[in-house]
């Protein structure tokens, strides 16, 4: 496998990952809330400099379910994780040419 495929299957890889936690968060957080058990409601307060959002009595789905959603919102407005491959180890491998049309990669 050449590095530049390694590297997409890496980002790939971790981005189905986290949106896979979200998605179970949230699936978790609705089914629970579909059941009716919100015996012990409770409430979220949170706010960024002047701006605040206050949820009072809302059950424990709820929390799963935003918590699911916040994960996923983090996902997409994220840069994924970098691998870092030096000019060497690549020039060396004669996958990459560097030219004044700037980096590219040849395939397989």
């Amino acid at each position: 496998m050449t590095t530049f495929i390694v590297t997409v299957a890496y980002v790939l890889i971790w981005r189905l990952c986290v949106l896979a936690c979200g998605l179970v968060a949230i699936i978790l957080g609705y089914r629970l809330f579909m059941n009716g058990f919100a015996v012990h409601e409770g409430s979220l307060e949170a706010g960024v400099g002047k701006n605040s959002l206050k949820l009072i009595n809302i059950a424990p789905g709820t929390f799963f379910a935003l918590f699911g959603a916040v994960i996923i919102a983090t996902l997409i407005w994220t840069t994924p994780a970098e691998i870092v491959i030096p000019k060497e180890a690549l020039h060396a491998t004669g996958e990459v040419e560097t030219g004044q049309g700037g980096l590219r990669v040849r395939g397989e």
